[in-house]
Order: C-alpha cells, then structure tokens, then sequence
C-alpha cells in the first residue's frame, strides 16, 4: 500500500530557495539549506512547545518575530534569520538566560558542547542584569544521574522526551517562573527507565551521567560508533574513550535503527566490558586446577586433543555452543570450522532457547527465516497486536516504535501479555493498549484461538482465500467449533464480545504487524503459538501484504546472525536446511571442503549424549549452560564427563570453570565485525578499546585451530571473512544499514496452505487446559528485567546501582495473603528445589503469578524443569510451580 505524496512548497530562506514538504517547520527548512537556527526548546522528536523564545526569525509580512520551531512554512514564505533585528532578539534572550547562569564552566561536564556555551560565543553575549542569581537547594537526584539546576534553561525538553516518547512521566516542573527546576515524584531518589535520555536531550549542564563526572572535555575523547551488544533491537551508539578507559555513551538524533534513543543497557551499562574479574590469560587445567599458560601451549594443546579424540571416535564426537553475542564473522567462521576441520554438524547457539521457533514457523508458512517488516512498518501500522512481549524490559527501543506509532500516528494497539494495566515506575505497554488480554505465558496459545474463533465466527476470512483453499478454511473452521467460547473463557477470562471487538479491528486493518516476544516464543507452546499467529495473518488476508506481517523478537543481539551464518545444527549458512541436497552441495564447492551430511545435535540433545559417553569434546564460546539451564537436565554432569571441554570466555563462568582449556575473548567493544538486529539489519561492529591482556577476537582462535588442525582458514582481518559471506549466501551482498525486507514466498505459502497446514493443526488447535496449581502456591516465571540483558551485564557498574540483587516480584494482593510486605525473605519450593530470595511488589505482577529476573537466577534455575519441542528442538525452561513461605 503507497502512502499519498505530500505537497511540496517553494520558499525562501535568507536569500536561498528551498522545495519542502508542506507543514514542515521553518526549523527543518532552514537546516536543508545548512542555515542553523539558534535554539533550546526545539528536538524533532517533541511537540514544538515554543517556550525558550530563541529561534526568532523574520518572516516576510508577518509584523512580528516569529518563533521557528512552531512556524509551518508556507507557499512563497521569504525568512530572513540574521537581520540586526533578529540577532538582538536572540542577545537579549541570551541576556535573560544569562542573568541567572553560573559561571561555572570550567566544571561544567557539559563545557564543550554546550549550546548556551556555543550560542554565548556566537552572540558574544553579557547581562546588564547585576541581581543575585537565583540559587536552588543542590539535592540528590539518582545514583546514576546528576542534576545542577541552577544551570537548568527551563527548555523542558527533559520532562517532554519523558513524557511524549518513554511514555515514562518520571519528570516535571515544579515552581514559577525563573524559580521553576525540574524535579520527579516523591521523597526518594529517582526511580524510572534510566533511558538516559535526559542526560542525551538536555542542552546545557543541568542533567549529567554520575558515571563520568569531572572526567574529560570533549576534545580529550576518541569516538567509535558501534552496535550495542546487549538485545536484538541493534541500537547503533557511540562510545567515548580517553586513553584505554571507557568514559561514556551516547546516540545521536538520526543515527542507526534507533534514531538517537538508547535504554538503560545500552546507556549506562559499557562498563561491563572493563571489569576486574575479565579474563586476561590463557588457562589450562593441571593437576585438576586452572593455571595461566601461553597462547602457543593452549593450541597447541587443543589441537592435539581434538585430533585424537577425532581420530578414535570421528569427528561426529565433537560438538559446539555458541553465543548470539558474537558476530557474524565469528558464527560462521565457528561453524566452518567444526564441520571442516572437525567434521561435525553438532552445532548450536543461544537463538535455540526460543528466537528458533518463531524462525520456523515463518520458513514453513511463508517461506523467510526474516521478518517482511521493518521497525518502519511498525511506526506506519494502524493495527499493532503485541503477543507475549513484555516489550518495554525485553526490547526496549522496539517497544518505542510501539509506543510512537499508538501515541502519535494513533495506531491501535492490542495486546495479549501477562501484564496488569497498571501505571508504575516503568512504562507498561498494556496502559496503551485499546484491547488488552492479560494472560498468562502457557494461556497465550488459547487466547489467539480465541482471536481466529471470532474471525471465522464474524466472517471475517479474506473471501479470496477461502475460495482458493476451501481445504484450509475448512479445516481450521472445523477445529475452531470444537473450541468453545465457555472453555476459552475458563482458561483466559476474556468473554466472546472482548475478542470479537478486537477480531475486527485486526481485520479491517490496512497495516497491521504482529509482534511475538520471549513469553511465547521460549514457552513450551512457542513454534505452536506461532504458527498460530501465522494463520491469524493468513485468514485475515495480511501475511503477504504490503506493512504486514509478523515480528518474532529476538533476545540477544544476534540470535539472528547466528541462524543466518548456519550456528544450529540444522542449518547451513543462508538459513538453508542441512537437508537441502542443492545447497549442500553449493556450499561444499565453495569452501573446497568436506561438509558432512550426518543430521547435527542440538544442545541438550548434545548433554545427553555427553552422559551417555559418546560426545567426547565441546567448544562453547560465551555460553554458561551450567549457570543457565535447569539442575533436572543435569549439564554440570554431563561436561564433567567430556575428555575435552575448550570454553572462550571473557569471564570464569561456571562452565568455563569445568574446562581443560579457557581461552580469553574480545568483547564487542574491542573488536570489528557486524550483528544483525531482530529486524534483519546487518549493521557494522567498531573497536573501541584494546582487548585487556592477551585476549583475541574468536575469529582469530577459530583460525589458529584450524591451522594446527591441518584445515587452514587464514583471514588477515574480519572484513575478509564478511567477503567470503557475501559470496556465498545469496543476496547477503545487498544487506547493509538499510536492505529491503524479505518478502512472502508465495509457493511456499500455497503449499502451507494446500498440505502443509495438515501436520499438526489438529493439535495447535486444541485448547491446552491450565495445569491444576495446589492452593497455595504460585505460577513462577523467569523473565526479562529492563535493566540487565543475559548474565552479562551483571558486571556494569553503573546497571548493579540501580538493580543489583534479584528479587521476586510479586503482586501486592499475593503479598497480602502470604502475609508479606516489601523486603521479606521468603523460600521458594518446586518438586525440582529450592532457593531463598528477597520480595518486591510490583502492581503490573498478574495475581498468581511471581517474576524473578533471569540475569540472577543462578540459584532460580534448580526450581524448573524442561520441555523440548519435538520440531524445533528448543528446550522450555521458564515456568514453574512453587510453594512460598516467610522466612526470617
């Protein structure tokens, strides 16, 4: 669907003429000629508010000055921004600013790249203004960000951003006048999303980051624009470096697929990479301890091992874990090399934990292992139906297209999470949404059967599908009337009239995206859920259409690469199937190399093999399955029982505790390369600092290794090895910052739709009735915090201050009938184990339900057990029942 162009105008800007769109402001129109209007209110991200008076221009037949950040510019308008007139309007609003400005410039964090600074010099503005300067009480405002009012301009830009893009309202003006400052809500130190965009957004130095005070001055930093390596939004950030210390981060307006924005991770969290606890050395095991050895002997080592164990049991003994932290160059290189110079197909990487099932179902129904949207499309939807998501703590900056697209272009948002729609310290995306579905993760299968019931009840099928494919209507009909609306209200609590309403909302939509996020996509029901969500698209007539289309979020930064570069066992790289005689043999021609055939292992199927004694060697790189999975599936076992276990680390995980050999990585900070973000965006990775010590780039480990191992893969650098990717994935050369989405396949959706459907319909289409939980007790699930992002980012030191222990989150109602208040301890029981931990109530907690962040879960793993999904292999790991008790 195109959007109608917008009418262009001609107008005149200080003698030059410039064609704009209509209702652009005068602001804009000047900055497309390089003509800067001086300002403090104005950010395109916000509503002109007009209120700092310092973008003055004159405007041809208009008998006054007139503001240019409020001004649409008109058909033949003539502005002139530097007449006499003009510049003494701007000296005397700098006068009025100035009458109350510290001069405290010299320690000032913002001295530098201050706009008053800036505009003070160009105007060689003073004040006549000889009163005292108005002095606030120095308060202390949050442990991470620090504010010096009396330096406060009053452009409210800090309080706006708050307000119209986090949606947070954590800020406001309190007083009159000049004796106005900006304070947040209630007798205790801030507490909010700590986005750090008030510390990005304002102009002068009255809001700074604490974790760089009286650090630096502009000009004494090296920059390096890079890719966070926390989620999958793949937010581009420039990080700020003097010498061989990590000072700050920030996002400019415009840049990458965030445009300027950044979460708490990406904001505050850099100094993770820089802690004390990195690995620096090469370790081997001796005499049943970890010691410091050389770079050679450690190779060495491994090599000789992997061969041996290669020559005894073949190459089949072998298997690898990767993270979705590294980069591509990285994951491919590390699949190369196991079915090259190792000869096995027993790989995985952390997509399997659930960001697979989401990909398996869009290969199966239409045919991509990408999303056919854009973060674009989401801005442009006027129908967003978010499943599972929690969005706002998993995935931040996408939760912000979210956000913009409800608030300002008026989109409607339904929402199907296990949320309560309640205002808190945090954004909640269920407050925005016009239908909401609060329902928990195992019920969220139900709860869109209840969507596709009202759609094939309402008549609200695509007519044309349902003359093309009688045979698919008629099945998915059928299954939908064994569903009955008595059943689906017992298990989500939602009547017939809650999910008609937004059935036809969904259906006359134009645009409309379909969101699904870690609660569906890691439960047990997460490839079913989505193949369900699929057909939702399918019979509404959307799945192929232009804007349309469906979204799984991807957790770590590059689930997405790792699937693409072929770091799963059934994959090769391009996402093509293992099994795929065509690419198989394409593959093998261009490496000039050997590819087994053999079907690969994933990774707990790799545990179990382990235990059962034929699995004789792993290489996992970034990867902690001992601190990650469920005591039940028993890893610490099974990698006890290996001959070889080769980890490479940046910290001494408790896996990488139980290897032979532990070899020191590079962090994202320290080395070049490219992610691709959730939305299929492959975008470049830049060195900021060294690497600490001796640790290398895993690239270059794989390499080495290869070498010794008799199968060289040399590369001079990690551009070479993007070369070689380019070449042999098709169209992978037209990727870059800004590709176009894939698009539907349709042969692989007709034959979806002709036989495909058949497999197990019958069985997605079965409500699953909730498992009976004894009274007394609560569903626990392991989720997402806004403020950590895997284990790793429990090393900054600037997120541990404001989340630094895990708690269990529960709802004051719960808390009521287990008699607790906030800051008990309290036991947790399952037939798995126990743990004990520290309460917190959060009103947005579904009563029943408890949360514990996974970041801290280290002792919280032993209480759940897993399921594996018999298609995708993907383990679920999350949820439980547990008993609570007080303790003292």
């Amino acid at each position: 669907m195109t959007t109608p162009a917008t009418p262009m105008v001609r107008m005149t800007i200080d003698g030059m003429t410039v064609k704009v769109p209509k209702g652009t402001l005068v602001i804009e129109a000047a900055r497309r000629v390089g003509v800067m209007i001086p300002h403090f209110c104005y950010h395109p991200k916000l509503k002109p508010d007009a209120n700092c008076r310092m973008c003055l221009v004159e405007v041809e037949k208009m008998p006054k000055l007139q503001t240019a950040c409020s001004t649409p510019v008109d058909e033949g308008m003539s502005v002139r921004t530097a007449t006499s007139v003009v510049n003494d309007a701007h000296r005397s609003v700098l006068e009025f600013i100035l009458a109350n400005h510290p001069l405290d410039c010299p320690v000032c964090d913002q001295g530098g790249k201050c706009d008053l600074q800036d505009f003070s010099h160009q105007y060689t503005a003073t004040s006549r203004f000889i009163e005292t300067k108005r002095v606030f009480k120095k308060e202390y405002f949050s442990p991470l960000i620090e504010t010096q009012m009396n330096r406060c301009v009053q452009c409210l830009r800090c309080v706006r951003y708050c307000d119209e893009v986090m949606d947070v309202k954590a800020l406001a003006p309190v007083g009159r006048g000049t004796m106005t400052e900006i304070k947040h809500f209630g007798p205790h130190p801030l507490d909010c999303e700590f986005c750090g965009g008030c510390v990005q957004i304002c102009p002068v130095g009255a809001i700074t980051s604490r974790l760089s005070m009286y650090e630096y001055r502009p000009w004494m930093l090296k920059r390096a624009d890079t890719i966070c390596g926390y989620c999958g939004d793949g937010c581009q950030m420039t990080v700020h470096t003097k010498g061989k210390e990590l000072i700050e981060v920030n996002s400019a307006h415009g840049a990458g697929r965030n445009n300027g924005d950044l979460c708490a991770r990406g904001f505050f969290g850099f100094h993770a990479t820089s802690h004390a606890e990195r690995l620096t050395h090469p370790l081997i095991r001796r005499n049943g301890a970890l010691v410091q050895t050389t770079w050679e002997e450690a190779l060495e080592y491994v090599a000789d091992r992997v061969g041996a164990i290669k020559t005894a049991h073949g190459g089949t003994s072998v298997g690898g874990l990767i993270s979705g932290r590294c980069t591509n160059e990285e994951l491919y290189l590390f699949q190369k090399f196991l079915r090259v110079a190792v000869g096995t197909n027993h790989i995985d990487s952390s997509a399997r934990y659930g960001h697979v099932n989401g990909l398996h179902a869009m290969r199966l129904v239409q045919g991509t292992h990408r999303w056919t949207v854009t973060f674009d499309d989401m801005l442009n939807a006027d129908v967003l139906l978010l499943v599972g998501t929690n969005i706002t703590e998993t995935n931040p900056v996408t939760g912000l297209k979210v956000k913009e697209a409800v608030k300002k272009r008026h989109a409607t948002l339904i929402t199907v999470e296990s949320l309560e729609p309640v205002i808190g310290t945090i954004s909640n995306i269920a407050t925005l949404s016009r239908h909401h579905f609060r329902t928990a993760p195992s019920d969220i299968p139900s709860t869109i059967l209840g969507l596709l019931k009202a759609v094939v009840e309402q008549n609200l099928i695509q007519p044309n599908l349902a003359q093309q494919y009688a045979a698919y209507v008629g099945a998915v009909t059928h299954a939908l009337e064994e569903v009955s609306w008595q059943n689906l209200q017992a298990i989500t609590g939602m009547g017939p009239d809650a999910f008609a309403q937004a059935a036809k909302v969904l259906a006359a939509g134009k645009r409309v995206v379909v969101i699904a996020g870690q609660l569906l996509l890691r439960s047990e029901q997460g490839y079913r859920g989505s193949l369900t969500l699929l057909d939702l698209l399918l019979l509404t007539g959307k799945l192929d259409q232009p804007g349309c289309g469906f979204a799984p979020l991807a957790e770590e930064n590059n689930d997405q690469g790792a699937v693409e570069m072929g770091a799963m066992a059934e994959f090769l790289p391009g996402a093509c199937s293992l099994n795929s005689h065509t690419d198989h043999d394409r593959i093998t021609k261009q490496w000039n190399a050997d590819v087994p055939h053999d079907a690969g292992a994933s990774l707990i199927e790799m545990l179990e093999r382990a235990k059962a004694g034929s699995m004789k060697a792993m290489f996992i790189v970034g990867e902690n399955p001992v601190g990650s999975l469920p005591a039940a599936l028993r890893p610490e076992e099974a990698l006890q029982q290996l001959d070889l276990l080769v980890c490479q680390e940046l910290f001494l995980t408790e896996t990488a505790a139980l290897a032979h050999v532990v070899l020191p990585a590079a962090s994202s900070l320290e080395k070049s390369g490219t992610f691709t973000n959730t939305e299929g965006h492959v975008q470049a990775v830049r060195p900021s600092i060294d690497p600490p010590g001796e640790s290398r780039p895993d690239w270059e480990i794989f390499s080495a290794l290869s070498i010794l191992l008799g199968s060289p893969m040399e590369y001079a650098e990690s551009k070479e090895i993007l070369k070689e990717i380019r070449g042999l994935l098709p169209g992978y050369g037209s990727l870059g910052p800004a590709p176009l989405p894939s698009k539907v396949d349709r042969a692989t959706m007709e034959r979806y739709l002709t036989d495909g459907y058949q497999r197990d319909l019958a069985a997605r289409y079965r409500l699953v009735a909730p498992k009976a939980r004894p009274d007394g007790t609560l569903r626990l699930d392991m989720v997402q915090s806004l403020f950590h992002s895997g284990k790793f980012s429990t090393r900054s030191k600037g997120l541990l201050q404001v989340e630094d222990r895990g708690r269990l989150r529960i709802n004051p109602v719960d808390a009521a009938r287990f008699a607790l208040v906030d800051g008990d301890r309290v036991r947790l029981s399952s037939t798995s184990g126990e743990m004990t931990t520290e309460v917190a109530l959060v009103e947005r907690v579904p009563q029943g339900t408890a949360w514990f962040p996974d970041h801290f879960g280290q002792a919280a793993v032993r209480l759940f057990d897993c399921v594996v999904d018999p298609i995708t292999h993907a383990p679920s790991l999350r949820t439980a029942t547990v008993s609570m008790m007080r303790v003292a």
